[in-house]
């Protein structure tokens, strides 16, 4: 007497042997219980096969063991007409998740599988051991996409943190799994979604590619083009998303990829759901409004793209990480809210999602914005302002900086695919080489600069000095700092001269500070939102209830909110080492907060 066990297993990291049969699909197992009863050694009632056919749910990724009871021997059985049936079906299959695991009924069942997928694991010091589809290994596998390992994730950061030195692949390739991972608990908890698996794939992609528009040392180098167009007088604003979409299109183009993807079914639709996915542009209506706050939510904030970083950043910079994006996966539900199906959370991950933003936060102070951080980084802007358009590159031609990254994202054409070209050339490695290297006289200075950061010095032609910190509640720029710092640059050399000459500390002529001497950085450090509390546009569900919108309706919350959701830090560096240089800054510093106009400014809505 055989005995037919179904046994529900979504990964099976067990050690297979024939005692397992796994199935492509319920279809095959009606087969295979059809082909039991018609075998004659196989005592088995219609009655109990109806049973099983009926009461126990099968899954793509679901296994018969077929036991007998008596001697405990194992039955192998193989049909013709279920190979027949399992190669019909099979090629129905379009993605990994469909073939994952599955021990084939034949040598011929995995010749099929092996032609149809070529999945990749890779080793991630954060997720473990984590697999990705074919098509994501196809764009992986690419120049372009290789060039993501030339790119520091924290930009100058390691100047800080030595252990800082994780880059944009490997972060690609998390937020490229956890898109994959969170998609699909959605799709199995909700089967109403009717998300396909090229839903799936398309979510995957998107997050793989989401930071192929980074420029060397990451979000540095959208400070410096800030910075660069500010002195160009012009007022467009460079975004590596969109730099991003436009080199998909030419990874894409360049290593012929569109066969492949197709046979994912992947076309130039779907190629476009993925760069909205990536610029985080949701459609008024539509029935999946809910893919796009997987990679890029720009409604909430709480997306895998940060989730990854997060978890990524802290285990390098060796500091701790508060939150479990796993709980907030599990508790994830799509509802509909104010007309659109979108992600909400379960009430009780409330201090979970405050957590999210909270990490955000320490990260920003701790790290990203630390001071000597920040000197590092001005210090490479300067050298790059000097360098670029004036270096030469790797390939023999001179480097364009600004022009190149400003066409990557803003050309058509042939212009744009010339310039996507060049702007691959420019990756951490090459911008700092040629900055230290600099020999011709008017960037010599670069190379000046590269020296005292490797050097630490605070000597002649050393590090930048920080002069002081203010935090303000209120924004204000840069400029108008600035220049109300170098208002009192005459009366401060006066000063401070006069009382170096008084002390004896100086027996010979100092040079006076300049406006050029005087460098302002201003920095918004917030939650997410600005000085909004960014949960106050996140939703959640409860036990009772479909939804409720805000986190006031969940739980008293008072207890663990700061005072103020954004704070502004600017800080003041002194281009000069000398000590006199630093007094007089340090002079302008202290007095101008006392007769500036600038504490009547209005707060800021935007965020960081």
């Amino acid at each position: 007497m055989f005995t037919a066990i179904i046994r529900v297993n979504s990964h099976f990291k067990t050690n297979y042997d024939n005692s397992i049969l796994h199935i492509w699909n319920f279809k095959c197992l009606k087969i295979l219980l059809q082909q039991l009863l018609l075998n004659s050694s196989c005592n088995f009632s219609r009655n109990k096969t109806k049973a099983i056919d009926t009461e126990i749910p099968i899954t793509y990724k679901e296994g018969i063991v077929i036991h007998n009871i008596q001697n405990k021997q194992v039955k192998t059985y193989r049909s013709e007409a279920v190979l027949k049936k399992s190669k019909e079906y099979s090629s129905q299959l379009h993605t990994e998740d469909d073939l994952n695991g599955c021990h084939c009924l034949s040598p011929q069942s995995k010749k099929l599988k092996s032609a149809h997928f070529s999945t990749k694991i890779f080793c991630d010091p954060v997720h473990g051991q984590i697999s990705l589809h074919p098509a994501c290994v196809a764009i992986i596998d690419t120049p372009q996409f290789q060039r993501l390992r030339s790119i520091k994730q924290t930009g100058f950061l390691e100047y800080v943190y030595p252990g800082s030195i994780h880059n944009r692949f490997s972060h690609s390739l998390g937020v490229c799994y956890l898109a994959g991972k969170y998609v699909r608990e959605l799709g199995e908890r909700q089967p109403e979604l009717s998300i396909t698996d090229v839903d799936i794939l398309c979510v995957e992609l998107a997050g793989l590619c989401h930071d192929l528009g980074h420029g060397p040392f990451s979000h540095s180098w959208e400070k410096y083009m800030h910075i660069a167009s500010l002195q160009k007088k012009v007022n467009t604003v460079w975004k590596h998303e969109v730099v991003s979409i436009n080199m998909l299109d030419y990874l894409i183009e360049d290593n012929n990829l569109l066969p492949i993807l197709n046979k994912y079914g992947i076309g130039s639709k779907e190629i476009s759901l993925i760069k909205d996915f990536i610029l985080g542009v949701q459609p008024q209506d539509g029935n999946k409004t809910f893919l796009y706050q997987i990679v890029n939510n720009d409604d909430s904030g709480l997306d895998v793209d940060k989730w990854d970083y997060f978890l990524r950043d802290c285990h390098y910079l060796g500091l701790p990480c508060s939150f479990e994006y796993e709980r907030l996966m599990q508790f994830a539900k799509v509802c509909v809210v104010d007309g659109k199906k979108q992600i909400c959370f379960r009430d009780k991950v409330l201090e979970c999602v405050y957590n999210v933003f909270r990490t955000r936060s320490n990260l920003h102070r701790l790290a990203y914005q630390h001071k000597v951080c920040m000197i590092v980084e001005r210090m490479f802007f300067d050298a790059m302002l000097l360098t670029d358009g004036k270096c030469i590159g790797p390939t023999g031609e001179i480097l364009h900086f600004w022009d190149w990254s400003m066409s990557a994202a803003f050309a058509h054409g042939e212009t744009l695919k010339k310039a996507l070209e060049n702007f691959c050339l420019l990756t951490d490695s090459v911008v700092f080489l040629c900055m230290k290297y600099a020999s011709q006289p008017d960037i010599k200075k670069a190379a000046e600069i590269v020296k005292a950061v490797e050097k630490r010095s605070l000597k002649t032609n050393g590090l930048y000095q920080h002069v002081g910190l203010k935090i303000l509640p209120y924004f204000v720029s840069e400029a108008d700092i600035a220049n109300g710092l170098c208002q009192l640059l005459s009366a401060a050399n006066e000063r401070i001269l006069s009382s170096f000459i008084a002390t004896q500390l100086s027996d010979k002529n100092l040079e006076p500070v300049t406006d050029d001497d005087i460098c302002v950085c201003v920095v918004p450090v917030s939650w997410g939102k600005g000085d909004k509390n960014p949960v106050d546009y996140v939703h959640f569900y409860s036990k009772d209830s479909v939804f409720s919108n805000h986190s006031s309706n969940c739980y008293d919350v008072s207890a663990m909110l700061p005072k103020s959701f954004q704070e502004i830090q600017v800080h003041v560096l002194c281009r000069r080492s000398d000590n006199y240089a630093f007094q007089v800054t340090r002079w302008c510093f202290e007095n101008f907060w006392n007769c500036s106009p600038i504490k009547n400014s209005t707060k800021i809505n935007g965020h960081l």
